[in-house]
């Protein structure tokens, strides 16, 4: 078995599940008035100023009210606004009905301009491209060179349908193992001192024993309990990691990977190394090292209780950017104004596994797609294309990233000197929500001259981190072919392990016995016979 890495410059096959929700219309009906090719172009000519009409374009983002409301007061955002001649109007959704809500509106055809969600490789996708609910992207990306450069990256490539594109994947990393960054684990270090720890955790046995004695001590008497989650589907990234690390995923129900084992392909979570890791999950909670309202957890909810001493650890998405927006600068500074954070506040380090390895979690190069409503005219989706592009463009992500240069910044050589100890993004608080339409790309924060962390020290600290991580941690071993590969039953096949890990962690029957019912209610959806399928299929194209 090869791994991933060996594949990542090889153009990825993908292969989208066949979708039982159902959408209306059809490609052909709802593209009219597209070019007779099945793309769109744009309706410009070289003459034209192509921003000369004031258009609206609604735009549904997570959380997006709470960017919205913003909007006035950032100079960046606004400049923008008026170089493209356009008004976004936000479509609100939240981290807890953005599948159910975009797959409502899609059947009932209300979905907005402009929309960001995880679709790729789920089962309403596909029906979303054949139906016609969501736009082609032009095939003719000369008017939008960086966008075009863009979409050459190979596993970005990969996505096209026929030649088409339909979204525009938010690439996050430039390498998988990059994805160490996508699960990170924080721990409150001056608790831990407090309770009599005096060494940093590099095994699991030593980072439950630092959170048992932080909650049998429980050195602020607030009746700490111990690691809390943003949400419940950041649970695989972490326990998987115990003993079965390819089995992590992004919760999408689509992304699970394969190994061999005992000769033959498997998904990586129903692998015989399951169950230890299940058992390390279930003892934690058992003995109070995962907060005992774990189903309940929300983002907001599980960073107050963290920043407050309520729960000694925290699972989390957005690696060290998250770190810094909603721990440090959000809560921390606020909650301890006088208290250094990096003191007291400490990112875990892959943990050494039951084998003695450190393994990572590991996802994609990029997380979740831009789409388009298949309603919109070529002129909109020229001008969305033109913005998407500007802020792929040099000039554009100095801005977003930088500031305004004069004010916010100064160039000495090759080096964009800050002007002030300004916080950029209280300063312009709308402007990431330009960047993180079109790209997720939070690799270029982890440099010591990017003021995207804004907290130097914890930048530091973010930038030990994924170089230390990259050089001692592992991807695990798992074939990507396998993951992408179609087959009658894979294409109507999902895992959605982190409900699996709930039912497991909340039980009061034995992990094996829970386990096993688990394992037999998917083998009643075709789990075998995927496994037959899939290996017959390696097989035939000589992986072995």
């Amino acid at each position: 078995m090869q791994k991933l890495r060996k594949f990542s410059m090889l153009t990825i096959v993908l292969v989208m599940i066949a979708g039982l929700f159902a959408g209306c219309g059809t490609k052909e009906a709802t593209n009219e008035g597209n070019n007779s090719d099945g793309g769109t172009s744009t309706t410009n000519t070289a003459s034209d100023d192509p921003f000369k009409d004031h258009l609206e374009i609604s735009v549904a983002f997570w959380d997006i009210d709470n960017v919205a409301s913003k909007f006035e007061q950032d100079k960046i955002f606004q400049d923008l606004m008026k170089k493209f001649n356009v008004t976004l109007k936000p479509v609100n959704v939240t981290w807890d009905d953005y599948v159910q809500k975009y797959q409502m509106w899609a059947a009932s055809g209300q979905l907005p301009d402009v929309f960001a969600t995880d679709a790729i490789g789920t089962q309403y996708y596909r029906n979303w491209v054949n139906q016609g609910i969501v736009k082609a992207l032009p095939e003719d990306m000369s008017a939008y060179p960086n966008l075009a450069e863009y979409f050459e990256t190979p596993d970005i490539k990969g996505l096209s349908e026929d030649g088409k594109f339909y979204n525009v994947p938010r690439r996050m990393f430039p390498t998988v193992q990059w994805s160490v960054l996508d699960r990170p684990v924080l721990y409150r270090w001056d608790l831990a001192q407090k309770a009599g720890i005096t060494k940093e955790p590099e095994t699991w046995d030593e980072f439950k024993a630092m959170l048992q004695a932080i909650v049998d001590q429980d050195p602020e008497g607030k009746k700490v309990t111990g690691l809390t989650s943003s949400t419940t589907k950041m649970l695989g990234g972490f326990f998987w990691l115990y003993g079965n690390a390819a089995a992590t995923s992004d919760g999408s129900g689509s992304d699970f990977k394969w190994i061999k084992e005992d000769g033959q392909f498997v998904p990586a979570v129903f692998s015989k190394n399951a169950l230890p890791a299940l058992e390390n999950m279930r003892e934690m909670f058992d003995n109070r090292l995962v907060d005992p309202d774990i189903a309940l957890t929300k983002p907001d909810t599980a960073y107050d209780k963290f920043v407050s001493g309520k729960s000694a650890a925290l699972l989390m998405g957005g690696g060290f950017t998250g770190v810094d927006q909603n721990i440090y600068e959000k809560r921390w500074k606020t909650a301890y104004p006088d208290v250094d954070f990096t003191e007291n506040v400490k990112v875990l380090k892959p943990l050494k596994g039951l084998d003695g390895e450190r393994y990572h979690p590991v996802f994609k190069t990029y997380w979740s797609e831009s789409y388009f409503n298949a309603k919109i005219d070529d002129k909109k989706l020229d001008r969305i294309m033109r913005i998407y592009d500007y802020v792929l463009s040099e000039e554009g992500l100095e801005l977003l990233t930088y500031g305004i240069e004069g004010e916010d910044y100064k160039v000495e050589g090759d080096k964009k000197v800050p002007l002030h100890e300004e916080n950029l993004n209280e300063k312009y608080p709308a402007k990431n929500l330009m960047v993180n339409l079109v790209t997720y790309n939070t690799s270029a924060a982890y440099d010591m001259d990017s003021p995207t962390i804004a907290n130097k020290e914890i930048r530091q600290e973010a930038v030990d981190f994924i170089d230390w991580s990259t050089k001692n941690s592992k991807v695990p071993d798992y074939d990507i072919r396998l993951t992408y590969m179609s087959t009658p039953t894979k294409d109507k096949f999902s895992v959605l392990d982190h409900d699996d890990l709930l039912k497991v962690m909340l039980s009061k029957e034995p992990v094996e016995q829970v386990w096993n019912e688990i394992v037999n209610g998917y083998k009643s959806k075709g789990l075998d016979k995927m496994i037959e399928e899939v290996n017959a299929q390696a097989k035939e194209a000589g992986i072995e």
